[in-house]
């Protein structure tokens, strides 16, 4: 009787490359297991806790309730630009390329959820003692 071997398909996402490259080589030793590229076809879902930081979060969650990014600026008191870049962190930490593919991801797997409770608190700086946030350079 002859025995079928069976693969595991897995898809990785991590918070950087050194930990996506050191993942991917311990996962090869195993040759059971198969690294692949798209979230289909993958039969195991690795995800490193805290992928997106608190202020990723906050930014996707604030474009699932406020949808673009001029009103999430206004929102949270961040550039336009800033938005802009932390949007394209989240992506390449999700391995998406828009905002609806984010939040999805997002919400399948728990990153964020939806909410009724308002982003910005009510005890938060008016308009002219705010100062606009700009993202630390990222290393």
């Amino acid at each position: 009787m002859l025995m079928m071997r069976k693969t595991i398909t897995v898809r990785i996402y991590a918070c950087d490359n050194f930990t996506l490259g050191y993942l991917k080589n311990l996962l090869k030793t195993d040759s059971n297991i198969v690294l692949v590229d798209t979230p289909q076809a993958a039969d195991v879902t690795v995800i490193q806790e805290n992928l997106l930081s608190p202020t990723e979060q906050k930014i996707l969650q604030a474009i699932t309730k406020h949808g673009t990014i001029s009103k999430v600026a206004a929102t949270l008191n961040y550039s336009p630009s800033a938005v802009k870049v932390y949007l394209s962190r989240i992506y390449s930490k999700l391995k998406v390329k828009t905002a609806p593919q984010a939040i999805s991801f997002a919400m399948k797997y728990g990153l964020i959820q939806l909410e009724d409770e308002p982003l910005v608190q009510k005890d938060e700086p008016s308009d002219s003692e705010r100062k606009i946030k700009t993202p630390k350079a990222h290393s």
